[in-house]
């Protein structure tokens, strides 16, 4: 059995989030400060809602018209360590390490308040402040022929993703020196804004999406807390900043059913084959995003522990059933260290969410499954 499990998808990817499961939102009416709303969002739902695309943003922003909703929070907030990311936000459009590609002219990012970045000359990337003017590269995946469009009208940079979002894709993103040199082209060599932006802003729930719908001048940081966002409904749904404790208003959860916890007592193995049989499989929890989900199911747990799809044999450590090592890990203190060349399997901690592997395969528990491949 250990030989079978500990082959089962191991050369696939399924360690990660699926961004095709799709989220059913919730607008509460309740008056609240960003951090409460957080809270209850965790407690009731999965978290404060994150908005990975327009499709999306435009369901969010029907939702609370038809609440009579004037304002909302969503789950952005601002923290301490700006990123360079692209405007378009489809995780499938980028293979692995596409996203991280970069062309920067010589000494660039020279930094300061610089947070957008064009292709000039010889098609070296520069930064440069947001509110400048430049022409601009759209991306347009209805043409595979001709997909990128240079508009030669100079906008800023919020001005020109509106612009090519609503009349194309979004701004180019650049995946590859090939795609770059394609852009250098089209641009004539002259300068044009990219769809490359560094800003700080997080999602509650640890997404890395990028997809950010501001309206005009915002984030202005009016006050000098005003590092949580909200949605206008008079605005026609675009986002502002406002201040996380001081404001009170609605808010819109969000949720998704990735987990489920089986309140029957299993073995580990018994539990591993239930949650085959009847789900996907026994939970990995391979980043802090899903470690608080399980978390929160397990609160509901009937025994003081619950089976997670870990295990350690011979040779192999710790790994999971997803075929994944254990790289991000919530041991509770002097669980991780066991005997090297034993058969281990690992639980967790009900009522505080840490790891434990000092109960037998054969102990009875409840147990956690994942409902679709992530």
């Amino acid at each position: 059995m250990w030989q079978n499990v500990g082959q089962h998808r191991r050369n696939s990817s399924l360690c990660g989030l699926s961004s095709s499961v799709p989220r059913q939102f919730y607008v509460v009416k309740e008056q609240k400060s960003w951090t409460e709303a957080q809270q209850y969002c965790r407690e009731k739902f999965t978290d404060l809602a994150t908005i990975d695309d327009m499709t999306e943003m435009e369901k969010v922003k029907s939702m609370i018209h038809e609440a009579g909703v004037s304002q909302a929070w969503i789950g952005l907030k601002q923290g301490s360590s700006p990123k360079w990311q692209w405007s378009l936000t489809d995780r499938g459009f980028y293979r692995e390490n596409e996203a991280e590609f970069r062309n920067w002219g010589e000494k660039q990012p020279d930094g300061g308040h610089q947070e957008c970045v064009f292709k000039g000359e010889n098609g070296k990337w520069h930064d440069d402040r947001c509110s400048h003017s430049h022409r601009f590269i759209c991306y347009d995946g209805g043409n595979s022929t001709h997909p990128y469009v240079l508009v030669t009208d100079k906008k800023n940079w919020a001005d020109a993703q509106r612009y090519c979002r609503e009349r194309h894709t979004d701004l180019a993103s650049v995946r590859n020196q090939k795609e770059n040199d394609q852009i250098e082209e089209v641009s004539g060599g002259s300068s044009a804004w990219i769809g490359l932006f560094r800003d700080a802003w997080e999602w509650s729930d640890g997404s890395s999406s990028s997809f950010r719908h501001w309206n005009t001048r915002e984030p202005n940081y009016g006050s000098s807390d005003e590092f949580c966002a909200e949605i206008l409904n008079a605005t026609g749904g675009w986002w502002n900043d406002a201040s996380c404790d001081d404001h009170q208003i609605p808010f819109i959860c969000y949720e998704e059913k990735l987990l489920v916890l089986v309140c029957d007592n299993k073995t580990w193995t018994e539990a591993l084959q239930y949650c085959r049989e009847h789900h996907v499989d026994l939970v990995s929890v391979t980043s802090e995003r899903v470690q608080r989900w399980v978390r929160e199911r397990a609160k509901g747990a009937s025994t003081a522990h619950v089976w997670l799809g870990l295990r350690q044999a011979c040779g192999l450590g710790w790994f999971w059933v997803c075929g994944e090592t254990v790289c991000y890990n919530h041991w509770a203190p002097g669980q991780e260290q066991v005997e090297s060349c034993k058969h281990r399997v690992g639980a967790v901690e009900s009522g505080g969410g840490q790891w434990v592997s000092n109960l037998t395969e054969t102990d009875k528990l409840n147990f956690i499954c994942t409902t679709v491949v992530y």
